[in-house]
């Protein structure tokens, strides 16, 4: 399967390449991205293509997509979006992301998910989406709220990340 490319009025979304370390690597390596995140802040440029090298390899095993949120006025890479978890028996998947935080209250994360619920909802023919976030995470509680997913309550100690137990809130949105 080719990789799908899809466009919003500012994004190009599209799959990693290794020409993308420097900019992920950019906002990877800061703490306030990393806070939430289930990896520790990365220290190298290596990491930044670890990552993108693990995106690409859940693709190419069926698992799920991760794009590359492209900001088409600068030509840049300002974040990832995507699926994993894909569980097609199930009909549904887990939506993850994070963006560099010189972009963050500009809507471009919205903008990105919505053709990406589409795609789910369409090509991968999802049932279900769901995204878990720290309960101390607001922003990202406050976005999926704005894509109409529905809080689905607290799963205490559900994720074993950097060393410790922490619980996860759930959210899903449904293909009605």
């Amino acid at each position: 399967m080719m990789y799908p490319v899809l466009e919003t009025e500012r994004l190009f979304l599209r799959q990693l390449t290794p020409d993308d370390a420097e900019d992920l690597f950019e906002y990877f390596s800061l703490q306030e991205v990393m806070e939430y995140y289930d990896l520790e802040v990365f220290k190298t440029l290596e990491d930044a293509r670890n990552i993108i090298r693990y995106f690409n390899g859940e693709f190419e095993k069926g698992k799920g997509f991760r794009w590359a949120l492209e900001l088409k006025s600068e030509k840049k890479v300002i974040g990832t979006c995507g699926y994993h978890n894909w569980y097609r028996d199930h009909f549904r998947a887990e939506i993850g992301y994070e963006l560099n935080p010189k972009y963050w209250r500009k809507s471009y994360m919205k903008e990105a998910i919505l053709p990406i619920l589409t795609f789910g909802f369409e090509s991968m023919r999802l049932h279900r989406v769901d995204a878990f976030t720290d309960p101390a995470n607001i922003s990202s509680e406050k976005l999926l709220q704005s894509l109409n997913f529905k809080d689905e309550g607290i799963l205490r100690d559900y994720f074993f990340e950097k060393g410790k137990f922490v619980d996860a809130k759930i959210f899903g949105l449904i293909n009605e």
